[in-house]
This record gives structure tokens, C-alpha cells and sequence, in this order.
């Protein structure tokens, strides 16, 4: 059974292999899950739309990372 991270990480990674996302995208995201203020059940919680389509998620996810790097002031 695949824990949050490992959903999450695992749905990166189809969206890279879909060309839904660039490798690029995917390691801003990674970074940001990465932060120790970043709970990955909280990311997924909120957004539930989100967590039943994959494809939304990618972007969910993406638009979480450009907004909390873009709060920190940290070009990734």
C-alpha cells in the first residue's frame, strides 16, 4: 500500500512520463513536499478533487509549489 508521499510522488512521476510536466516541474514540486512545513496528507486533503484525478493533482501540486516559492521569495 502506497503511503501519501509515495502517491504523490508516484503521480509526479507518470506526469513526466506523460508529458504532463517536465522533469524540471517535477523537482520544484519534490522540493516542496520536501519542506518540513509540508504534510503530504494535508496537500492531498486539500484538494479532494484533486486526489480522485491524477492529471489534476500535477497541477494542484505545481500551483501549491509556485505559490509557497513564491511566498519564500526562492527561485527554484
Amino acid at each position: 500500500m502506497l503511503t501519501d508521499m509515495d502517491y504523490l510522488r508516484e503521480t509526479l512521476e507518470l506526469g513526466v512520463a506523460g508529458g504532463f510536466l517536465t522533469s524540471a516541474q517535477k523537482d520544484k514540486i519534490n522540493k516542496f513536499l520536501d519542506e518540513p512545513e509540508v504534510n503530504s496528507s494535508s496537500v492531498i486533503a486539500a484538494n479532494m478533487h484533486a486526489a480522485q484525478s491524477r492529471t489534476s493533482l500535477m497541477f494542484f501540486l505545481l500551483g501549491c509549489a509556485d505559490e509557497y516559492w513564491d511566498k519564500k521569495g526562492i527561485e527554484v
